[in-house]
């Protein structure tokens, strides 16, 4: 697609992106300089997860919020999974709906307030931000999810920010996006719990939706290259 091609070719986006690095550059060095090893942070896991397991609606509340932030969702997927070691399909299932949620208010963020502010900026230059062709929404959504070393936040962000239609793109990005997810929360409680067939299970998630994602990702690459001849 021009227009992603455009986002990602757009210097603004190299500057983010070179900006996070920084950010956890500076974190490592901060730790470093802290004199935080491997020990300190294991304690400060082991305590998170005793206070989360006596309050686990705030766990439930942080897989909400803070994917929204510039925060690996992936260590809060493994907290539900250990936090929740002795319910697997319940930690899977509020992990989902943790997503779910944090996708549907990012989504809106960027679609009203966001994209609202940016229009007002743009105004006074008379430019308009370009609609998406209604045949290239599902394309769009599959490419961003799909595309390596793209933040979660950052793939809401965006993808509420062009408008793709929200009843096309909560199921698809949870498809995309789900399966991962699972796989996480599964092998976290299985580890935790040193109970075998959670682990097994979430193995096996994460392979499948490894594989689900080469072969869309082939199939787009297929359909480009048709498309361009």
């Amino acid at each position: 697609m021009v227009l992603l091609k455009i986002i990602l070719r757009d210097r603004r986006m190299h500057r983010l992106a070179g900006g996070l690095l920084v950010m956890a550059a500076g974190t490592v060095l901060l730790a470093w300089k802290l004199g935080l090893d491997g020990a300190m942070l294991k304690t400060a896991w082991q305590q998170t997860e005793a206070w989360l397991i006596e309050r686990p609606w705030w766990l439930f509340v942080g897989l909400v919020v803070l994917p929204g932030l510039p925060m690996p969702s992936s260590a809060l997927l493994i907290l539900a999974g250990t936090v929740w070691r002795d319910r697997p399909v319940t930690a899977c299932a509020v992990g989902l709906v943790a997503l779910a949620l944090n996708m549907t208010w990012t989504y809106w963020v960027a679609a009203r307030p966001g994209r609202g502010l940016v229009e007002k900026l743009l105004e006074a230059a008379s430019w308009r931000i370009p609609e998406l062709p209604r045949g290239n929404h599902l394309r769009m959504i599959l490419i961003v999810r799909l595309t390596p070393g793209l933040p979660l936040f950052l793939q809401n962000y965006l993808l509420g920010f062009f408008r793709v239609p929200f009843r096309l793109y909560l199921p698809v990005s949870l498809g995309c996006s789900g399966l991962i997810a699972s796989g996480i929360v599964l092998s976290a409680a299985g580890v935790a719990d040193a109970n075998l067939t959670p682990v097994l299970t979430g193995v096996s998630l994460l392979v499948l939706g490894w594989v689900m994602v080469r072969m869309t990702r082939q199939r787009l690459g297929r359909v480009k290259g048709g498309a361009a001849r």
